[in-house]
């Protein structure tokens, strides 16, 4: 094969988009088996796992995937049909650009969660 149709570039593109979802679904089911520890630090807050947590980690993930252009500065992917390493390149770019998306909003629920851990565990604490 010579060069590339438009169709491969989407077959790269939405294989990209796919293994993101596919992952950040991966990664929730993985933390399930977490929830009662997630469940007792946000007792007030339950709306706060199911919703944000959850929603939060699958869009990181997908947006990091779209947030890869496959275009140029020009606005045009005629770069693309010319070769297939950068098609492939593009789609690699595009599925680390999600990992990294999605690392950085697990850090940031780490945080969250560390915070509420310590002021849950301030209330307990004896006061002198």
């Amino acid at each position: 094969m010579k060069s590339w149709t438009e169709f491969h570039i989407a077959i790269v593109y939405f294989a990209g988009l796919f293994i993101a979802l596919t992952t950040s679904i991966l990664v929730v089911l993985y933390l399930q088996q977490f929830k009662s520890v997630i469940k007792k630090l946000t007792e007030k807050f339950d709306i706060l796992w199911h919703r944000g947590f959850i929603s939060t980690i699958i869009i990181a993930g997908l947006l990091g995937a779209m947030a890869v252009s496959f275009r140029n500065c020009n606005g045009e992917y005629d770069y693309l049909l010319k070769s297939e390493n950068a098609t492939i390149s593009k789609g690699l770019e595009q599925v680390s650009s999600s990992f990294t998306y999605v690392s950085l909003v697990l850090g940031l629920w780490l945080i969250i969660f560390l915070i509420l851990s310590l002021t849950r565990n301030k209330n307990k604490m004896p006061s002198n």
